[in-house]
């Protein structure tokens, strides 16, 4: 909901982010909103590969969560170039974990031969958070503060994080190698 925020809270004067005393550029906000987040992504990636592997799922997502909480409260509570600078880094490395996960998590819950079903149905409700949570986001920042609806993003993670915490298995289940989804075809 907080991503499509960035745009709008750099780009409209009535947020007075400015750097050196002027408004920011097109070409600052690509840097802010695109170009490092990115970077740091294509970085971090194939590390969050390599901790999916070896780390438990629910530790993964809160430390992914905890990523993101930082990168919203550096860029949006602070106001200053390094805030915008380590939020979009914050951003971006969480975003590269969130790849990995989002992409992999089933083959460490479903079972082999549902693999396919739980991500079609997973990739089915992404979708659809996809279109509602921007919509919500410009509905909500018409009515409130943007800095309201940054901590309110920032306590929605936490809550949703607790809820994971009793999850955390430190047995076989939350690091369960998965099998390869093999799919044979005869003529």
């Amino acid at each position: 909901m907080v991503a499509p925020l960035r745009v709008e809270y750099l780009a409209n004067p009535k947020y007075g982010v400015r750097i050196h005393g002027d408004l920011l550029t097109a070409g600052t906000i690509a840097l802010f909103t695109g170009v490092i987040p990115n970077i740091a992504r294509l970085i971090l990636n194939p590390i969050w590969g390599w901790l999916f592997d070896r780390m438990n799922f629910f530790v993964l997502r809160i430390t992914l969560n905890i990523g993101f909480v930082m990168g919203i409260i550096s860029f949006f509570a602070t106001g200053s170039l390094a805030g915008l600078v380590l939020g979009a880094v914050f951003f971006g490395i969480s975003n590269a974990g969130a790849d990995v996960a989002w992409s992999l998590w089933v083959t460490k819950f479903a079972p082999p031969d549902r693999v396919a079903d739980y991500m079609s149905v997973h990739t089915f409700f992404t979708g659809v958070r996809g279109l509602a949570a921007p919509l919500a986001a410009f509905y909500l920042v018409s009515r409130f503060p943007l800095s309201a609806i940054g901590w309110l993003s920032v306590g929605l993670i936490v809550i949703a994080s607790s809820f994971l915490i009793p999850e955390i298995k430190f047995g076989k289940i939350g690091r369960r190698h998965a099998a390869a989804l093999v799919e044979e075809i005869s003529d």
